[in-house]
């Protein structure tokens, strides 16, 4: 049997960093939302072991890529001793270190997918507890394409969808380590006075211009001061008159959100020729628009 699925990237419309947590990571709030860029996936079940083919030459194939871990620790957590394996065929378009989720996704969407293609039977709080122990934002690509996240970002509250909205990527063809970047955060200097509570509400009444304009990013200076061409990147962007422009994550991708499809389809072409990577998408508002029907309600609270 052999399952073929899709992986979307995510940007993060809102992130504030509260403190600095006791086990080393940073206590956070996100808004998170998928977008209609996609990783593709071929899970080939197989009679024992675990095997990654990517086209991608950078991309790892061994137990340093996310979608070998997660496959391994659900065999481990999940399978009882089950004799089962795979053979995942990986297609990239999703540019990594880019703080779009790419890896993270992907080891997601095979935990979704794996645990049908094994009949495994889990629900998704199990799944979620095995994402967590992958990555932060993995647990985020087992459920709602928008959702609030809290502590590393593990912590999910399912968002109703805003209307669809349009989302221009502008990858500078920089990879960013994001603990580098978390490094050098000085907590002294983010904005105490923001949170993510006036983003929900924008993002609840769908008034993507008020959300444009309150986008916040608390990593962006330092991914700004560490590369100065991710700044160029934003202000390109900015140019183009855009609801509003962001650093996604701990980047190097800034993205740009439009309310209607004109403008953005024009200022996608007036962008081209640049020294970066370009990506027209929307936000994804439902699960049926990159999974399988069987996938989308196969899964247990």
């Amino acid at each position: 049997m052999t399952l073929q699925l899709k992986s979307p990237a995510k940007i993060n419309l809102g992130l504030f960093i509260l403190g600095k947590r006791q086990d080393g990571y940073h206590e956070l709030e996100t808004l998170l939302q998928m977008v209609s860029l996609y990783d593709t996936l071929e899970l080939t079940a197989l009679p024992a072991g675990i095997e990654l083919i990517c086209d991608h030459p950078g991309v790892p194939s061994d137990q340093t890529n996310l979608v070998v871990r997660a496959a391994r620790l659900l065999l481990e957590k999940g399978a009882a001793g089950r004799a089962l394996g795979c053979r995942i065929h990986l297609h990239k378009n999703i540019p990594a270190g880019a703080g779009l989720g790419g890896g993270s996704g992907n080891a997601g969407i095979v935990l979704r997918g794996l645990n049908q293609l094994w009949q495994l039977h889990l629900s998704i709080s199990q799944l979620a507890e095995i994402a967590a122990q992958i990555g932060s934002d993995v647990p985020f690509f087992l459920g709602s394409p928008a959702a609030l996240g809290r502590g590393r970002g593990e912590r999910l509250t399912p968002l109703q969808p805003a209307k669809k909205f349009y989302v221009i990527l502008l990858y500078p063809r920089l990879a960013v380590a994001t603990s580098e970047v978390y490094r050098g955060l000085n907590l002294d200097l983010t904005k105490k006075q923001k949170n993510i509570n006036i983003l929900h509400q924008f993002f609840s009444e769908s008034d993507i211009a008020s959300l444009g304009a309150h986008l916040h990013n608390d990593l962006e200076p330092v991914v700004f001061k560490r590369y100065p061409i991710v700044q160029k990147a934003k202000e390109a962007l900015s140019a183009l008159d855009p609801d509003g422009v962001l650093v996604s994550g701990s980047g190097s991708t800034v993205f740009a959100i439009f309310g209607d499809s004109a403008s953005a389809r024009q200022a996608f072409a007036r962008l081209q020729g640049g020294d970066w990577d370009l990506f027209l998408t929307e936000t994804v508002t439902s699960l049926s628009e990159f999974l399988p029907a069987s996938l989308c309600h196969d899964l247990k609270p």
